[in-house]
């Protein structure tokens, strides 16, 4: 009797270690305190995954600190301009946002819309290169006026930027000429016109991967997308100046 008694008082001083350690010490046990919450199974914690880019079909995470410094939005206050065509929108002329509506698909990029104050062809709104690259093409082609394009790299994947309706005049640099983070591309070009091929005024921002260039607007079925990435992944959150 004696024996068992002290066998008892074993396993009961074994738990109560177990337990006080689980308290001051969450990880210990299965249990985890979430912030402001209840207790809550750490099995079932949802998983915190960050920002990652699909390469040959598999996800590869990056972490945020491997591009936060290489990156700088082409405009100021991004979120607020994405209000038209998001990446992956499928648009048609009966759907679409924007009326009269030229094109069909999913878009392969984001729309950057100009506030009422720059909607005037007096006005002047700078594009400024995302990342540090070489300018690979600018010419005008169909569905953008002015085009742009720029080879990068986003935390080591080969990418190219597409910035679409500037006006052609206004780019500077030379195809090969490097182009920093944060320097001006050029300017948009003027609504309802030639700088636009006749569409409204704003910013095509469209990120390809790989290092061929592509300008597709729109992709005509949703499995094309996997060769783009949304630049809303980087651009759309709090945003740095």
């Amino acid at each position: 009797m004696e024996k068992f008694f002290k066998i008892s008082l074993a396993i009961s001083l074994l738990l109560a270690v177990f337990f006080a350690l689980s308290f001051y010490y969450p990880d210990v046990g299965f249990w985890k305190k979430e912030d402001g919450g209840a207790w809550k199974n750490g099995a079932e914690t949802e998983e915190i995954r960050q920002p990652y880019l699909e390469s040959d079909g598999m996800a590869a995470f990056v972490p945020e600190e491997n591009f936060e410094d290489e990156l700088r939005p082409p405009l100021d206050r991004v979120a607020e301009r994405v209000s038209k065509k998001p990446f992956g929108k499928f648009v048609t002329p009966q759907n679409s946002p924007v009326s009269p509506e030229r094109f069909s698909g999913y878009h392969t990029a984001i729309d950057l819309e100009v506030f009422p104050e720059e909607l005037e062809a007096e006005v002047k709104v700078p594009v400024k290169a995302i990342c540090s690259g070489k300018l690979l093409s600018k010419r005008t082609a169909s569905g953008y006026g002015g085009l742009a394009v720029q080879e990068c790299e986003i935390g080591n994947q080969a990418v190219t930027v597409v910035y679409g309706h500037l006006k052609l005049s206004s780019i500077s640099k030379n195809i090969g000429d490097e182009i920093g983070v944060g320097e001006e591309i050029g300017v948009l070009g003027n609504g309802y016109s030639v700088e636009t091929d006749g569409e409204r005024k704003h910013l095509h921002l469209g990120i390809r991967k790989g290092s061929d260039i592509n300008i597709l607007g729109y992709a005509q079925n949703e499995a094309q997308l996997s060769g783009w990435i949304d630049p809303c992944l980087y651009f759309c959150g709090q945003e740095r100046e």
